[in-house]
């Protein structure tokens, strides 16, 4: 007799899982073949069903046995046998591949891994059905651009995974996987950004890519928008404002973390970084007003190469030193040190200070102190990011941005006092 190795219930909802997943392939599949005015061995009806005897089959077994595989072994033979009897009108093998992966989308919800079952399941359609679009972006990607896409592959699947994640050195505050993951953040976010022009012209893709690397680290886009800046002769407004917007979003985050770790302090701190964030957004704004129609144009970037290696290492090395000092401050000086360690902190990152900060907040810092601490961290990465804008940007990023990190700068500096937030 058969049984199931999970309740009548679970077994139907990973069922419908499966039949849903490989219904999508399935109609991606024939839509695909009736567009081509071709016939394919299977579509909308053969793909769901591949999918739910996967589905079947691991829901009996109860895990990938002997059986799972003598499954997928039978639709293996039963799709080679459709591409040898097809091959001569039609050589491709992309429907034939599908077939195996509908198979084990349908495996993978029977199991009851639903979560990857549905990515696995749409990461395909979504492969599938954007064949032209990836194409004709891969013909259009020059020798540089891939040997970029590979670079930053190797540094991210390759090395990043190697890199033990330990404390070393002093104190232990270097973790080579950490540090390593700001060589990644940093040539990311510049990869990044090349991309989102590609697709969405100049500025429109910066901006986007402003936006979306502030949630990361606000530092990193600068550092990586600065070296896009001098290696460039065009978009330097566009990469000072996608800068801009990046800090902005980075004084949202902080409210966030502040906000989830211990809501009293956020209202102690909503103030300060309300103002900071009026006055950055008045500079902004003002920039904005002063961009070129013709900055706006979907026109392709002149970029050299989008893979920015060197610098990238250049900050995480300083990046690292700040941690050192970082340890030393809050080691030697202890809680008179605060404002010390906090501004040394914020020179790379303000998320650490800010959650170490928020979690002392009434225990053992009162919440003014601890909001004044995050105002130093918030102003210190300011003064660093405008130090990274002249090191690394072109004359015009920097005359760009620099106002705006100056009128945030001003504000915080003047919140600190008016709110007498000094630690």
């Amino acid at each position: 007799m058969i049984s199931l190795a999970v309740p009548p219930g679970e077994a139907l909802l990973r069922l419908l899982a499966a039949l849903l997943l490989g219904g999508l392939i399935g109609v991606e599949r024939e839509r695909s073949a009736a567009a081509a005015g071709v016939r394919q061995f299977a579509g909308v009806r053969t793909f769901p069903l591949f999918a739910v005897l996967g589905s079947a089959i691991a829901l009996v077994s109860g895990d990938i046995g002997a059986a799972v595989i003598v499954g997928f072994v039978g639709i293996a033979a039963l799709v080679i046998a459709a591409y040898l009897r097809t091959s001569g009108t039609d050589p491709g093998t992309t429907t034939e591949v599908a077939a195996l992966a509908a198979y084990w989308v349908g495996v993978m919800a029977g199991v009851g891994a639903l979560l990857v079952a549905g990515a696995v399941g749409i990461g395909v359609v979504a492969l599938l059905a954007t064949k032209e679009r990836l194409e004709a972006w891969s013909r259009a990607l020059t020798r540089e651009e891939l040997s970029a896409v590979l670079g930053l592959a190797v540094i991210s699947v390759i090395i990043l995974p190697m890199l033990p994640d330990a404390p070393y050195g002093p104190w232990g505050v270097w973790n080579p996987r950490i540090l390593w993951l700001m060589v990644v953040l940093v040539c990311g976010l510049s990869f990044a950004a090349f991309v989102a022009m590609r697709v969405l012209g100049g500025s429109p893709g910066l901006y986007l890519s402003g936006l979306l690397g502030g949630l990361v680290s606000s530092t990193a886009v600068t550092v990586a928008f600065a070296t896009r800046s001098a290696a460039t002769t065009r978009h330097d407004m566009a990469l000072a404002i996608a800068s801009g917007l990046a800090s902005l979003v980075m004084l949202v985050r902080i409210a966030l973390l502040c906000g989830v770790v211990q809501p009293s302090l956020l209202l102690t701190l909503a103030p300060e970084v309300a103002v900071v964030l009026a006055a950055g957004a008045a500079a902004l704004a003002l920039l904005v007003r002063r961009v070129p129609s013709k900055d706006t144009a979907g026109d392709a970037p002149e970029l050299s190469n989008p893979f920015r290696l060197t610098e990238a290492l250049k900050f995480t090395v300083f990046y690292a030193v700040v941690l050192l000092v970082v340890r030393a401050a809050d080691t030697y000086l202890g809680s008179t040190g605060l404002a010390v360690a906090a501004g040394i902190a914020g020179l790379t990152d303000v998320d650490a200070i800010t959650l170490s900060l928020a979690g002392a907040s009434g225990v053992s810092l009162s919440a003014s102190t601890a909001a004044g601490g995050i105002v130093i961290a918030m102003l210190a990465n300011t003064v660093a990011k405008g130090a990274y804008a002249g090191w690394l940007g072109s004359a015009a990023y920097r005359r760009h941005l620099l106002p705006v990190f100056g009128a945030m700068f001003v504000a915080g500096v003047a919140g600190l006092f008016l709110w007498d937030l000094i630690p």
